[in-house]
């Protein structure tokens, strides 16, 4: 007789999870004890078993081909299946009674030709008999009009029959997994009197969970929502459990890595690298710890380099059916700053930014961001790891009314004399905003940002109108503009770079 040992608590990784199993029972000396069934993927060198009120001998999980009842079902088959069966029996007794009523159709059509042949032999040798023929016609006219109807209906039984039957197995493939084969048990050896209180731990792959976030920016403040998005295979419900997420990589060795030499030398330098000096212009992203950090899809869940455990408020399900099933971790309520921000460079629409700080108490991971303000869903953004109470800056959407046109000029003056290269370029912004609300719009431009000396960069704020708030190491120059109801303006932005004669790939 196998005991059940039900699940009570589970902790999810990135990669599979740990499940926990309690339950009780009575014991009357040595006894050996199976429990479960247990998921069949149970990886076995990861089994732990605590043993309260006697002495545990030997644990071991033990797989088997589960016993097939007579009638086809195994005993714990769901009300869908048994639906099923019994689709398939009601098809086969509707197939059966189809084809009686066809064989007696064909039966009554072969009477009808042997009657015909006897009325026919009979009248040529002469024995006329026209009443007994009418009442045999009349009587086989009767009885097939009255099979060809049972056969009809027959066949609309059959056809509806075959219908359920489909549609029964649709449901079924569509909402439960193939029904497992093989059942796994974990086999006790005890010694002891009385209750003894069993505690068994194993892990189980086909299990992983991701962070994600809800945000809405509403009347200066941002609603954040932290879910943690469950998936698992594992065969086996998880069925009002205790849920804990963790960051731990149990499959990640801990073998330190292989150094390798790494050789500096100097040199003199040649003569053609004195009188030249080589450069590239170059696109390079910059790194941030903001929106857009952190990859569209995360192959792993980034932590900040610590091991981390977030409880699930409550108990949870989560079915073995591979589908992503979201939980509430936590949320929190915080002011935030909005700024319009607008990047004509990369294209003419204006967005809403916001800054908050991080006042959950604990860090909020990397995850994927649907993003919503007060008229609904305006996109999904990403979330890099922000510890607690550092800023973090999201874009929601675009700010309707305002655009800016990028008109750019560009003039390059080469010296005769000592070759020296100026290039000088000018932005000009056409900017609108055609909502009935004034708005402060920040404009942001980029200039070159020069790492070798025989390169300057400069940007002519006295040209510029207005002249920049501030420009910072990555060569980023923000442009800050008062914008009235309904009214349009226009910004000039002025820089230029100087390459000395020597300077060679500009």
């Amino acid at each position: 007789m196998t005991i059940a040992l039900p699940i009570s608590r589970v902790v999810v990784m990135e990669d599979r999870a740990q499940v926990e199993r309690v339950g009780s029972f009575e014991l009357d000396g040595r006894m050996r004890v199976e429990l479960g069934p247990i998921a069949v993927v149970a990886v076995d060198r990861s089994l732990e078993v605590d043993v309260d009120g006697a002495t545990l001998l030997d644990a071991r999980l033990v797989r088997r081909r589960r016993e097939r009842p007579a009638g086809g079902l195994f005993v714990d088959a769901s009300a869908l299946r048994r639906e099923v069966q019994a689709a398939q029996r009601a098809l086969a007794e509707r197939a059966d009674a189809w084809a009686r009523a066809r064989i007696l159709v064909d039966a009554l059509a072969h009477a009808r030709c042997d009657v015909l042949r006897g009325i026919a032999e009979g009248a040529g040798a002469g024995q006329a008999d026209p009443g007994t023929w009418t009442q045999q016609l009349d009587e086989l006219d009767t009885r097939q009009r009255a099979a060809v109807e049972a056969a009809r209906l027959a066949a609309a039984e059959h056809a509806r029959a075959d219908r359920h039957l489909a549609e029964a197995r649709a449901a079924l493939a569509g909402s439960e997994p193939p029904e497992p084969e093989l059942e796994c048990l974990l086999v006790l050896t005890l010694e002891g009197q009385g209750t003894a209180q069993v505690r068994a731990r194993h892990q189980v792959p086909c299990a992983a969970w991701r962070p994600a976030y809800r945000a809405r920016l509403a009347d200066a403040t941002v609603a954040m929502q932290a879910d943690a998005v469950i998936w698992q295979r594992t065969g086996e419900d998880w069925t009002d459990v205790a849920l804990s997420l963790s960051t731990a990589r149990p499959t990640l060795g801990t073998t330190p890595p292989t150094l390798v030499e790494d050789r500096l030398s100097t040199r003199a330098k040649q003569a053609i690298e004195k009188q030249v000096t080589e450069v590239a212009v170059r696109e390079v992203a910059i790194a941030s710890n903001t929106e857009g950090a952190g990859a569209e899809e995360l192959p792993g869940v980034d932590d900040g380099g610590e091991t981390r455990l977030l409880e699930v408020p409550g108990k949870v399900a989560i079915p073995s059916d591979g589908m992503p099933h979201r939980v509430r971790l936590f949320e929190f309520t915080a002011p935030a700053t909005s700024t319009c921000v607008c990047a004509p460079e990369l294209a003419p629409e204006a967005c809403v930014v916001a800054e908050f700080a991080n006042l959950a108490g604990r860090p909020l991971l990397a995850g994927p961001v649907d993003l919503a303000r007060v008229a609904g869903s305006v996109g999904r953004s990403s979330l890099s790891f922000t510890a607690p109470g550092e800023t973090v800056e999201l874009s929601f959407g675009s700010e309707d009314g305002v655009s800016v046109l990028r008109d750019v000029e560009v003039e390059r003056d080469t010296s005769r004399l000592t070759g020296k290269l100026t290039q000088r370029t000018t932005v000009t912004l056409h900017v609108s905003n055609a909502s009935a609300v004034a708005r402060t719009l920040q404009i942001d431009e980029r200039v070159l940002v020069s790492e070798v000396k025989e390169v300057e960069v400069e940007v002519k704020e006295r040209e510029c109108s207005p002249r920049p708030k501030a420009v910072d190491r990555d060569g980023i120059a923000r442009i800050e503009l008062e914008l009235a109801p309904n009214a349009t303006t226009t910004a000039t932005f002025v820089w230029e770079f100087r390459a000395a004669g020597k300077v060679a790939g500009l």
